[in-house]
């Protein structure tokens, strides 16, 4: 019902971030270039600093126009989110049924994160897969995959290799790392051909992260879209860190995370407590440095997972596990992120902002904490139901 050509258009993120910097590839434009980006396409998002395995993932759209394309990647959306739910509930121990599958993807669908997926037309669901692959693949090749289609959104992809690393299954996280930036690399070269030298495009890619980072979506001075502890500390308390203490919160969450995991490796490989290892890295991840609403899909594993009583083995005291669960179903279907409800809280000032952003939040650092804790005390020996790494 609205112009996706417009400023306010549904599917604005499929639109700025991902077609149409192939289309300005394919025209001899740097993509990254924000004023000749700006200047040549019909976009009015901010332009976030992706890399370029990003754009061969959207290249087969531009067989399409434009509106068509958004469609198909609607429809794309919504096929995802089954099949990353019926993944889910495999890898969750559940018994595949059709009736399940529809009904857990469809709350999917009406949480916050597979709403904003489906209106945004972000590729998230792909980058997620790669996640839950890194996190549960029985073998070093497989994880390794994972690793790479995780990075093809650094957001996700950099945590999670940080801490599949630091959880013991280091080879994966090498070799998928690797592969990645390799492939990058490559795919650069037109870049530096066109800016003239890898100077002038370094030069431009640090212009394009900069105006990213001021972007009001991104800025935490303007912006109510972000999930991460620093937006949830703004939003809650109304004080804006500086970028400084963003980054140090953001390393003090993957740090953190990562110090969990390495001490506890022996008891992550030997007793395959991958169901908090799971839970932990996908609420690092998301909390740690800048995510929207639309990363709020990687909670689906995480999610399904709590609701077993035989999570980690059976190891994890119920109280805490339910916390955990309830965390989540908050920031997942937090209420007041419900358009006509956050309508009624308008003439209430800051108070809706912060019940629809900050609640949110406040259910994930609630989650992480827990997580934190549930790892930390696992014991030495136990029971699991999802195969570890081998050979890792």
């Amino acid at each position: 019902t609205t112009d996706i050509t417009a400023a306010g258009g549904t599917w604005w993120d499929f639109r700025d971030a991902g077609y149409f910097p192939v289309r300005a590839v394919i025209d001899g434009v740097i993509p990254y270039d924000v004023d000749a980006y700006f200047a040549s396409y019909p976009v009015g998002q901010e332009f976030p600093l992706l890399p370029p395995t990003y754009m061969v993932l959207h290249a087969p759209f531009q067989i399409f126009g434009l509106t068509t394309a958004s469609i198909v990647m609607l429809l794309l959306n919504v096929v995802g989110i089954g099949l990353l739910t019926a993944w889910s509930l495999r890898l969750s121990r559940y018994r595949l049924t059709p009736l399940l599958v529809i009904g857990v993807s469809a709350l999917v669908i009406v949480s916050s994160g597979g709403r904003n997926n489906l209106f945004s037309g972000q590729a998230t669901l792909v980058f997620v897969a790669g996640a839950y692959l890194a996190l549960t693949a029985s073998d070093t090749g497989r994880g390794a995959i994972g690793i790479f289609v995780s990075l093809i959104k650094l957001g996700i992809g950099a945590p999670v290799t940080i801490l599949v690393a630091a959880s013991g299954r280091y080879r994966r996280a090498l070799i998928g790392a690797a592969a990645a930036a390799a492939v990058s690399v490559i795919l650069m070269v037109p870049f530096v051909a066109w800016a003239g030298g890898v100077g002038p495009l370094v030069d431009i890619l640090l212009d394009n992260a900069a105006f990213s980072t001021d972007s009001r979506w991104i800025s935490l001075e303007t912006t109510t879209a972000r999930v991460d502890m620093s937006a949830t500390m703004a939003m809650i308390l109304d004080v804006v860190p500086s970028q400084g203490v963003q980054l140090l919160i953001a390393a003090l969450v993957i740090g953190g995370s990562a110090v969990v995991l390495f001490t506890k490796r022996s008891v992550l490989t030997r007793t395959h407590f991958n169901d908090a290892v799971i839970v932990l890295v996908c609420l690092a991840t998301v909390t740690s440095i800048y995510h929207s609403f639309y990363d709020l899909v990687i909670l689906i594993l995480p999610t399904i997972l709590l609701t077993r009583s035989d999570f980690a083995g059976g190891t994890v005291r119920r109280v805490l596990r339910l916390t955990m669960l309830g965390a989540l179903l908050v920031a997942s279907f937090n209420p007041f992120r419900i358009e006509f409800v956050a309508s009624m809280l308008d003439g209430s000032g800051r108070i809706g902002d912060v019940l629809a952003a900050g609640l949110t939040g406040a259910g994930l650092v609630v989650a992480s904490v827990v997580a934190l804790l549930v790892v930390w005390q696992l014991p030495e020996k136990g029971t699991n139901h999802i195969e570890s790494a081998k050979g890792d």
